[in-house]
């Protein structure tokens, strides 16, 4: 059965990240070390279509809603102590095999003396009430763990409102200090614009989105930022100066003059962040590329010579900045990560 093995994993293997289902396979779970099979015994197709036409995932119409949304059916659900987000799709064409990847999703908020050299940026984040917060990386590198964070030491100490734009709603934020509204793309909201457009009318103070996928978010977003409210937000990128050219790659080259002064204008800082395997291969150590918008950086990105952008965070280290490749040096050294992890999980080979 796939719930109990399901349930065991989430429960007795904390570092455990997702598990990938597919018919006639064991079910694998991935985990600092790489992917692992829990057992050697198969998923028959039976159990995975029973398991996916229950009503806590797909329901008894999930093959229909599946083709509908050209062949994927994604979604999330609580289990005990944890939130599971799945992905169900088909592989082997003709063949129609069904796979469901699941990530885990921990209960809690993890400590901030749990993160390593983002501490110190995230403490001064916390203390701020304008600006545009961007936290960005590849896919599972805690980019929404970081968000909460954030927000939980907001909601512990600022009685304000804050409003969050999601898909979907991960971790679910109990009023302390503040008054959270929690809103969920597809289900409260037809896209992240439209709620970003909506947040400018319902006076939240901190507007956190769980994703910059098109040029009207990203627009939305620019004017949330520029007219007073702190701003959070994900996005996909390997580097401050990455993000900088996605974001401003929205817009057309005529376009992109008046964007860049308005990013320069509000942007408060970028957190770039990786997870990589520890030396035990036991757990995640996180590493982290900071830039903090100084006068100087403001200058760069007014004038788009993003080109110096890595040269301008390594000499501002006094400012609180560094490159991810200086940060994932430092856990070499410490015996924290092996070279060889650090090598993949950095974006400049020649630093690491």
């Amino acid at each position: 059965m796939i719930l109990p093995k399901l349930l065991h994993v989430i429960h007795e293997h904390p570092s455990i990240s997702d598990i990938h289902v597919s018919t006639d396979a064991p079910l694998f779970m991935r985990g600092p070390g790489g992917y692992a099979a829990i057992d050697a015994e198969p998923v028959l197709a039976s159990e995975l279509e029973a398991f996916i036409a229950s009503n806590a995932i797909g329901g008894q119409n999930w093959r229909a809603n599946l083709i509908a949304q050209d062949g994927k059916l994604d979604g999330a659900v609580d289990l005990t102590n944890s939130r599971v987000r799945y992905s169900i799709y088909e592989t082997g064409g003709q063949n129609h095999t069904l796979n469901i990847v699941m990530r885990i999703i921990r209960r809690g908020i993890l400590p901030m003396d749990k993160m390593g050299s983002l501490q110190p940026i995230l403490r001064d984040i916390t203390t701020r009430g304008k600006g545009l917060i961007i936290i960005t990386g590849p896919t599972g590198a805690g980019k929404t763990t970081t968000m909460n964070i954030v927000l939980d030491r907001i909601n512990s100490e600022r009685p304000c409102h804050i409003m969050t734009i999601e898909d979907p709603i991960e971790q679910i934020h109990i009023k302390k200090q503040a008054i959270i509204s929690q809103r969920e793309v597809g289900t409260n909201l037809d896209s992240f614009a439209s709620g970003l457009e909506g947040a400018m009318r319902q006076r939240p103070d901190i507007i956190a989105v769980g994703e910059l996928l098109d040029r009207e978010t990203v627009e939305t977003l620019f004017r949330a930022a520029d007219s007073g409210h702190l701003v959070l937000a994900t996005t996909h990128g390997r580097s401050a100066r990455d993000v900088i050219n996605r974001l401003l790659g929205f817009f057309t080259a005529d376009e992109r003059s008046q964007r860049r002064q308005i990013l320069a204008s509000c942007l408060t800082c970028i957190i770039s962040q990786v997870l990589v395997p520890s030396t035990s291969k036991q757990e995640w150590v996180l590493a982290a590329e900071i830039l903090v918008n100084t006068s100087g950086i403001r200058s760069i990105i007014a004038s788009g010579n993003l080109a110096q952008l890595p040269a301008a965070i390594q000499q501002g280290r006094s400012d609180g900045m560094h490159l991810l490749a200086t940060d994932l040096a430092r856990l070499v050294r410490e015996g924290r990560i092996n070279p060889a992890q650090a090598r993949m999980a950095s974006y400049d080979d020649g630093i690491v």
